[in-house]
């Protein structure tokens, strides 16, 4: 679970992000929606501990994000932006193991958990070969699969479809209601109509650095109606306020 609760944080004399409380549950997915410079991004870095609020609380599956971070890592998995940044002289499966060690896996636990994402992203074909000249989607799947491959209980991904054909967003989807099945605690930001109507259980709606609707997908579609909301939604899927 991540609960955040009274965060705020400023830039300079910019205050980002205002005041903001919201639960996102285990086992649910939870959209957080937002246009270009409300919020989103800088929220998503604070529950990661890149950035530090200047008050407020944020507990991941139980740790203090804000007082040890080192502690909250331990329980997340994080892709930002769309990142597939990744060593090129490597194989798949060498970036992969990289990062399994570099969470303090043992070669046995590695290997069968980089055996079980390989299945689920559909990496078989390409596992063992050199990431130079893999396109965006095979790049996408090994950076997904680093960033989870020491199976965290909570995961940040901002964005996740960016930039991917529609054969590799379908896997990344599934993958997603596979960490949802297996009772994972998943905060994804995205402008995808189709990811939100196809994968978020909840929504947290952020304008201006503040919540303006947090609830289940059912909820604000009754409480706003269908028309409000979808207007709502294609004003943040253009990144207008």
């Amino acid at each position: 679970m991540i609960s955040v609760s009274g965060v705020s944080k400023s830039f300079g004399k910019s205050k980002i992000i205002k005041d903001i409380s919201f639960v996102a549950e285990a086992g649910k997915i939870t959209g957080l929606i937002g246009a270009n410079g409300s919020g989103k991004t800088t929220t998503m870095r604070l529950i990661s501990t890149i950035l530090k609020p200047d008050c407020g609380s944020i507990l991941v599956d139980g740790a203090d994000a804000v007082n040890d971070p080192s502690g909250a890592r331990k329980n997340l998995g994080v892709l930002f932006g769309g990142d597939v940044s990744l060593y090129n002289r490597l194989s798949a499966w060498e970036n992969i193991m990289y990062f399994a060690k570099l969470q303090g896996m043992s070669d046995e636990e590695a290997e069968q958990r980089i055996k079980i994402l390989s299945n689920l992203l559909d990496m078989d074909k390409f596992l063992f070969k050199r990431v130079t000249g893999f396109s965006r989607g095979m790049r996408q799947k090994v950076s997904f699969a680093k960033s989870i491959v020491h199976n965290p209980s909570v995961i940040l991904l901002d964005e996740p479809s960016t930039g991917l054909d529609i054969y590799s967003i379908r896997d990344v989807q599934d993958f997603i209601l596979t960490c949802k099945e297996q009772e994972k605690t998943v905060l994804v930001s995205t402008h995808n109509m189709h990811e939100i109507e196809r994968l978020c259980d909840n929504l947290v709606i952020i304008a201006d650095g503040r919540i303006v609707r947090n609830g289940t997908k059912e909820e604000i579609l009754r409480n706003e109606g269908t028309d409000d909301v979808m207007e709502m939604f294609f004003k943040i899927a253009e990144g207008s306020d």
